[in-house]
């Protein structure tokens, strides 16, 4: 028997919960949002193997892990930039990476999402190691 329509009884509809949805589609808890921080470029894409492949593989919307690399020996606010299955892409530049590192570090939830660059079959006929790829910034709050 339904509770809709009954005096006194709480409605089906009232005890149903929606999410919202971030940019890429993951469900949302109630009360949070996602925060827009930073559009820049992957810094360092020079420097990994097989950087094109990985850019042909990414396509805009596309969502990215970033990883707090403190122990890195050239900086220890170091973000890497990884794709959901873990392959390196770069870094976030170092210019921008002191307030995203502390937000992480204290338990904030960040990730990127591509935005631009040399992507898809672009990435392979480019001939170079040097790939631009554009990403936003977000944090879950």
């Amino acid at each position: 028997m339904s509770n809709k329509n009954l005096p006194g009884k709480i409605s089906d509809d009232i005890l149903k919960v929606n999410y919202l949805t971030t940019s890429t589609g993951e469900k949302l808890r109630p009360f949070s949002r996602e925060i827009h921080l930073l559009h820049t470029k992957i810094n360092g894409t020079m420097h990994v193997r097989s950087i094109r492949k990985r850019a042909s593989e990414l396509k805009k919307g596309d969502k990215l892990k970033l990883v707090l690399q403190p122990k890195n020996q050239f900086d220890p606010r170091a973000i890497l930039v990884e794709t959901m299955s873990g392959k390196k892409l770069g870094y976030i530049p170092r210019v921008a990476n002191e307030i995203l590192f502390n937000l992480m570090d204290a338990g904030k939830s960040l990730y990127a999402v591509v935005d631009d660059g040399v992507l898809g079959k672009k990435a392979l006929d480019s001939g170079i190691d040097f790939i631009t790829i554009l990403i936003d910034v977000y944090m879950i709050d």
